[in-house]
């Protein structure tokens, strides 16, 4: 029997993503949520609603790390272009997951609830799972919808009360609204709605960098034409 692994991000497009698996596939899908322990909480709240809506449970699993324990082991920060976090605390988790459930990967589907509008990640994902031998399946871009951040269809459609990042403007529902690919209009972005979390999110990358010994940080100043590293407390500072 061919087993469908929707997963889950805690956001909206994945969420319409694994209705839509459920509807066709109802007795071979699963459901996977990957925790990077900086989730958002509201996130869980939305995850339990979700059990209750789809009937199943979501499956959470986790390394146990976040992102800067990740980036500390590594010696290496995670920036908009390489992202040791999502390699590690997802892909990673992932991979355990299928050798420790002895899945036959001809006989394993991924689902991943990539929108619309980002249809150019779905031929990368594809190929790189074809290359061990696991296929994968978009719902959302073999019949497009875009949400974007039209929570409100969404709350119409199904409802159910959105995460909250999705009403305060943020883009996606993942990693507390503080991913390392995010730029500087996020990271202000959660600043303005989240200063405390903004504020631990500093302290770990200035701890991060004291052990390293480098100058180095996950934003990129390039004001004047030269590009150098911009630290989340000197945002903080040109924010202020």
């Amino acid at each position: 029997m061919v087993m469908y692994i929707s997963l889950f991000s805690g956001g909206i497009s994945s969420f319409e993503s694994t209705c839509r698996l459920l509807d066709e596939f109802p007795n071979e899908t699963r459901i996977w949520f990957f925790d990077t322990k900086i989730e958002d909480q509201d996130t869980y709240r939305f995850i339990k609603d979700c059990e209750v809506f789809f009937n199943m449970k979501i499956e959470i699993y986790s390394d146990g790390r976040n992102p800067w324990q990740v980036f500390r082991d590594e010696r290496y920060i995670g920036n908009s272009r390489i992202t040791p976090c999502n390699k590690l605390l997802k892909r990673r988790v992932l991979e355990n997951k299928l050798h420790e459930e002895e899945f036959d990967n001809e006989r394993i589907i991924l689902v991943f609830g990539i929108s619309g509008d980002e249809d150019y990640r779905g031929k990368r994902i594809s190929e790189g799972w074809r290359r061990k031998n696991i296929y994968t399946k978009f719902p959302l871009l073999e019949n497009p919808i875009y949400y974007g951040q039209g929570y409100e269809e969404f709350e119409r459609k199904y409802n159910l009360i959105s995460p909250r990042l999705y009403k305060l403007g943020f883009k996606h529902n993942n990693c507390g609204g503080a991913c390392v690919k995010a730029g500087i209009k996020q990271w202000t972005h959660l600043y303005d709605n989240f200063p405390n979390i903004y504020l631990w999110h500093e302290e770990q990358e200035k701890i991060t960098r004291q052990l390293l010994q480098k100058d180095v940080s996950i934003l990129r100043d390039r004001n004047g034409g030269i590009t150098k590293p911009l630290t989340l407390e000197a945002l903080r500072r040109r924010i202020e």
